[in-house]
């Protein structure tokens, strides 16, 4: 995502970031109720699910409101769970409404800090019926005030569930490792390619990448089990 340096995008942000939505952002708001699980227990043992218990036990965990993911218990390693939804994938993707999506996730300390927010901030605004074209106004003034940040040294998330639906086709996939690193670094410096590859660019095909994430895939779910052969 290209950052814009002109002042007067930057007053037009401004204003929008300050601004609450209108009701017409409001009218166009998506139905928040199919994505909302009604058993908050479930969802915060889904979450825990992401990482081994050793680290997913002592970790904040988050949940899904009806405007957007809330602290529900307050962890002592620093790490956070969550369950994501679909609200946050791609602006672009067409998967984006799925609520049948369920994405368990541990942001390690620093990716808790610098870049879960923005997953926050997406999954808040998508609720709030904002535009595609806000959401990334309001991201490219983020970054420019530095509310938002890139990933610090180190960023990672474990997403190791056996419970994770994901895609169009609700598919458990295989549990994998995500590295967050600022959208200027180079894929090539990994080597990493498509969903073959050793390494995966997760930022491919989305236009509108805050990051660069590299996926790697890892051959046992958080519960111990094998997912791959050896």
């Amino acid at each position: 995502m290209s950052t814009r340096t002109s002042m007067l995008a930057i007053a037009a942000a401004a204003i929008a970031v300050s601004a609450p939505p209108s009701r017409a952002q409001r009218s166009g708001a998506p139905d928040v109720g199919p994505y909302l699980m009604s058993d908050r227990a479930a969802e915060i043992a889904l979450a825990r699910t992401a990482a081994p218990p050793a680290i997913s036990d002592a970790a904040t965990i988050m949940v899904l409101g009806r405007t957007g993911l809330v602290e529900a218990v307050h962890g002592t390693n620093g790490f956070t769970c969550l369950v994501v939804r679909s609200l946050a994938d791609p602006l672009t993707s067409t998967t984006r409404w799925n609520p049948k999506s369920l994405a368990p996730h541990c942001f390690n300390p620093p990716a808790s800090l610098t870049v879960l927010p923005t997953v926050l901030k997406q999954t808040e605004w998508v609720i709030a019926g904002l535009t595609n074209d806000e959401i990334i106004q309001r991201f490219d003034q983020g970054y420019a005030t530095r509310e938002f940040v890139p990933p610090a040294p180190g960023a990672m998330t474990y997403m190791l569930s056996p419970q994770q639906t994901l895609g169009p086709n609700n598919s458990h996939w295989v549990p994998h490792l995500m590295f967050y690193y600022d959208k200027s670094a180079s894929p090539s410096t990994w080597g990493i390619g498509d969903s073959v590859a050793t390494i995966i660019n997760g930022s491919a095909g989305d236009p509108n990448a805050t990051v660069l994430m590299l996926l790697i895939p890892v051959r046992r779910w958080s519960d111990g089990a094998l997912a791959m052969e050896p």
